[in-house]
């Protein structure tokens, strides 16, 4: 009996011959088993001469006209900002269904809900440990580098009041939101006049306008209301906050309407969002550190989170993990129509991927043009020091512990690795967000790593958004740095509380674009620090922001890797095998 509970085992845990066939050469970073391999060039190095062009057309246009310049600010809007925006949102696109069928699929795959939890646990582990370890490498080269009293005084003061502007509403938002909420409520009483007059004068008989009219009466007495209750307390900001998105969402429908009445929703709404976002920053930074990681994964209405502007794919994943653990609690002819369809909107994602990864060269050398053109190398030198002791940390962690995961844990070559992965690597680098590059990241773990869909789907969708190495290194290092900078000697016990924050933070931060910056200007608050210095490190924050991304996907390829190879699957081939060393 004992021998045959082992042969089961053993087969449970050995990938089938067809599906993991890695001793051929790779030809291409996804899909190496496609009948239509891609012809020429390989993706990753189109992606790398994309971003080459793009680096060296940005410092070209700002050498010779400058960043400023009316017609290079023109080109940027008008032309590559848009392409780069495409690319991202088309990756964005399909993040949720990605994401949740993956995720889905991927649990009821694993089967055992046992299995299930031995996966999360080891997943949990090892994103604890390898987070706590780049924030103490983040702290420990702030404090040796000490970056912060590296800057001269008047340089400082330029750069903040160069770059301030960006900053400004998050930060006065977040100190001051009782009298945000009272301007706002003063500003709905002068859109309900204008409202109301052009109501009256030009659609009278309109019966969408004077409802769109009374609606704007009522969310302008609860905006009075909510005013009131600010001043003492943010218990009542959900409901306020519900009630905002009820309100601009009939403003938006006004908005397409071919008079005056549709510019004064328009710019209703606009503002109403724009409060809405300044108030829910400022709850965040209320809530205590756990509280926020709480609400942050658990959703009280999934389809809220799913709907939003910015879906929040903590959420998402939260609700398709519940899912998928009730799936293997179901008989298999119950459940079996639903993982089927789950497992067909998986394949029809990663299809949609292949085509738009072929975009990825051109919108890559638009997305790198943008910033190199308007910041050049100027604001670079300025923070030099800063920006070398983000990319050293992250460099050390890099190379270093994520080479000593790979060859002790997951047991393979550390160099066979990084070459399998160079197109996650360059996609993360050039989108700086971890959800778009997800996609990428699922294929290329599979194929061409060989770990097995169920764990890759598990480890990686989680990983977008809980697993974000990169991001608390550079969380410990911004606030040091600021805390340098302000004159402010942040005491062991104060730094031990960065850490903490930095590990929750990692968790917490969504996997979009500049996306710690929220957070860094709550812990700047909570520790005393003026949170509007986050201004002087904003100009670099994208690029460095590129570096700490592919520090977290590469992160998140490391943990599946691992808890694959603890489950037994044979991932790469040893390094004699591979012919390396």
């Amino acid at each position: 009996m004992a021998e045959n509970n082992q042969e089961n085992n053993e087969q449970e845990n050995t990938p089938a011959t067809d599906d993991y066939s890695y001793e051929k050469e790779l030809r291409t970073d996804l899909d190496d088993d496609t009948p239509d391999k891609p012809k020429g060039m390989a993706l990753h190095t189109k992606i790398l001469l994309g971003l080459l062009v793009g680096v060296l057309g940005g410092l070209a246009v700002n050498w010779t006209l400058g960043g400023s310049n009316p017609n290079v600010v023109w080109f940027v809007e008008n032309f590559t900002r848009p392409i780069g925006q495409l690319f991202l949102n088309l990756l964005l696109m399909i993040v949720v269904p990605l994401v949740f069928a993956s995720l889905v699929v991927g649990v009821a795959g694993i089967g055992d809900i046992r299995k299930l939890g031995r996966i999360g646990l080891k997943s949990f582990a090892y994103t604890l440990v390898i987070s706590a370890i780049s924030v103490i490498i983040g702290l420990g080269l702030a404090n040796i580098i000490q970056p912060g009293k590296r800057i001269p005084e008047a340089t400082a003061t330029q750069l903040k009041e160069k770059f301030s502007g960006g900053a400004r509403s998050s930060v006065e938002s977040a100190i001051a939101i009782g009298a945000a909420s009272k301007s706002f409520a003063a500003t709905t009483d002068k859109y309900l006049v204008k409202i109301d007059a052009l109501t009256a004068q030009t659609a009278p008989n309109d019966e969408e306008a004077r409802k769109f009219t009374t609606d704007a009466k009522d969310f302008s007495q609860k905006a009075k209301m909510f005013s009131n209750e600010a001043q003492a307390s943010l218990k009542t900001s959900g409901a306020f906050l519900s009630e905002a998105d009820k309100f601009t969402k009939e403003a938006d429908k006004i908005a397409g309407r071919p008079d005056l009445l549709a510019e004064a929703a328009k710019d209703f709404s606009a503002d109403t969002k724009r409060f809405a976002g300044d108030l829910r920053r400022a709850v965040a930074s209320e809530d205590t550190a756990l509280m926020s990681v709480v609400k942050t994964i658990v959703p009280s209405n999934v389809f809220n989170s799913i709907s939003g502007a910015s879906p929040n794919m903590l959420h998402i994943m939260f609700f398709a993990l519940i899912a998928g653990i009730a799936i293997t609690l179901l008989p298999a002819p119950v459940s079996a129509p639903f993982v089927g369809f789950m497992e067909s909107l998986f394949a029809i994602t990663s299809k949609i991927i292949d085509i738009i990864m072929k975009f990825a060269p051109y919108a890559v050398a638009c997305l790198i043009f943008n910033n190199i053109a308007q910041f050049g190398l100027d604001l670079l030198q300025s923070l030099a020091w800063f920006v070398f002791t983000v990319l050293f940390g992250l460099s050390l962690h890099f190379f270093g512990i994520y080479s000593l995961s790979l060859y002790f844990l997951s047991k393979i070559n550390p160099l066979e690795f990084f070459k399998r992965v160079r197109t996650v690597i360059v996609t993360a680098f050039s989108t700086s967000s971890s959800n778009a590059t997800l996609p990428t990241a699922l294929r290329v773990s599979h194929e061409n790593l060989g770990v097995p869909k169920e764990i890759n789907s598990f480890v990686l969708t989680v990983g977008a958004t809980a697993n974000q190495n990169g991001t608390a290194l550079y969380e410990g290092v911004t606030v040091l740095f600021l805390a340098q900078l302000a004159g402010v000697d942040l005491t062991v016990g104060l730094q031990l509380m960065v850490v903490y924050m930095a590990i929750l933070g990692g968790i917490g931060t969504a996997g979009v674009p500049s996306g710690s910056i929220p957070f860094i200007i709550g812990i700047l608050a909570m520790i005393g620090i003026d949170p509007a210095l986050i201004a002087i490190i904003l100009g670099v924050d994208r690029i460095l922001d590129m570096c700490r991304t592919t520090l977290n996907v590469v992160g998140d390829l490391t943990a599946a890797t691992y808890v694959a190879r603890s489950e037994g699957f044979e991932l790469l081939k040893t390094k004699e095998d591979a012919g390396i060393g």
